[in-house]
């Protein structure tokens, strides 16, 4: 089973979030906790409480019982909306500064064959539509 949580319109750019994201890829959930409490990025406060959403969302409401078999399954940072802004320079001419966001989303698992049963599910999908225009010749 999984869980998700979805944090958008963070006002950093998905490069610098990337970063911090790729620490925490595939680690236990409290392992990762330790992670975030120790990186010194700003958008570690953020990723934690973040993480911390999805853990309260895997307990609520999806019923896992024990923290221990958590861990992060996916974490990635996708391009938010840029915002643009001229700053003024010589001779009536201006520059462009793009102000970048993201959107982050942390997925927890408690099954550590999930991955084998996703890549199945594709693989399936994959072989359900090749038949489909095999059929149609």
């Amino acid at each position: 089973m999984k869980a998700t949580a979805i944090q958008r319109n963070i006002r950093i750019s998905s490069s610098k979030a990337k970063l911090v994201c790729d620490l925490i890829r595939n680690k236990k959930v409290t392992e990762a906790l330790v992670i975030l409490d120790n990186t010194e990025k700003k958008i570690a406060p953020i990723i934690k409480k973040l993480l911390n959403s999805a853990i309260a969302n895997a307990t609520n409401t999806k019923g896992f019982s024990s923290l221990e078999n958590l861990y992060v399954y996916q974490i990635y940072a996708n391009q938010g909306p840029t915002m643009k802004r001229a700053l003024p320079r010589a001779k009536g001419s201006s520059n462009m500064i793009r102000k970048r966001s993201s959107h982050i989303e942390i997925v927890l698992s408690d099954d550590p064959k999930q991955k084998s049963k996703d890549l199945l599910a594709i693989k399936a999908k994959q072989a359900k539509k090749v038949n489909k225009k095999g059929g149609k010749k």
